[in-house]
């Protein structure tokens, strides 16, 4: 498991500056029966020892109700902060967009490094996605996932050149289609395994690309690690 710190109250208030000053990316996973996630949020303000509100809610997603627990993540730099609250009522800015409102936490925050926090822990179930290499057409198990590279398991004992191209087509739990082109940086063999041929595949996106999916569908993999390292 990753090692956490837990911040200070006023640690945790100047981290929650800086996340407003960058726009850091927020995410709120729901503790309610669906255990809804909502990304893309950013710090609006807060105020320490009261509540602080988050902004970006999109116009799909509804005001989930108040009183429910939810945890907060959000990603400054090589850190992630955690930390579980209650939603308050919802407030509105000057433009009319709805502000997310949290109690302010009773409990510390927590803080990752961001290497800790890998999508694709040993506890979590792997993706299955295809492989296009070499003019070959391949499955392969994503065991790992970061907004700049991925890990792939395959079943096929292969010999790859470094930097080679491999096009990425995977379907995620939501329903979201992830497809992008990539470059492998290292190839690794593991006698023994099922899925032995272990690729580092890092992402070069199209300029039209649509990285929604994968930064909504970490976020979410990354609020269950954080969960799970509450937990343990």
């Amino acid at each position: 498991m990753g090692h956490a710190s837990l911040l200070s109250a006023p640690v945790l208030e100047q981290f929650l500056h800086q996340a407003r000053l960058t726009k850091a990316v927020a995410s709120l996973r729901l503790q309610d029966a669906n255990a809804r996630l909502l990304g893309d949020l950013r710090i609006h303000r807060f105020i320490a020892g009261s509540a602080l509100e988050l902004v970006g809610l999109h116009a799909r997603d509804s005001v989930p109700a108040e009183g429910t627990a939810v945890t907060l993540t959000l990603l400054l730099g090589e850190e992630v902060l955690t930390l579980e609250s209650h939603l308050l009522s919802p407030a509105h800015d000057d433009s009319g967009a709805t502000l997310l409102r949290l109690d302010w936490p009773h409990e510390s925050a927590r803080l990752h490094h961001r290497r800790d926090v890998r999508v694709a822990g040993p506890n979590q179930t792997p993706l299955k996605v295809h492989v296009s290499l070499g003019g070959r057409q391949l499955e392969a198990m994503l065991v790992n996932l970061t907004e700049t590279g991925v890990g792939l398991a395959l079943h096929e004992p292969l010999m790859v050149d470094l930097h080679a191209r491999v096009d990425i087509d995977a379907e995620l739990p939501d329903g979201a289609v992830l497809r992008c082109p990539g470059e492998v940086l290292h190839l690794t063999y593991l006698e023994g395994q099922d899925y032995p041929t272990r690729l580092g595949v890092v992402l070069h996106p199209e300029p039209d690309t649509d990285l929604e999916p994968i930064h909504r569908f970490i976020q979410a993999r990354r609020t269950d690690r954080s969960q799970s390292f509450r937990q343990s």
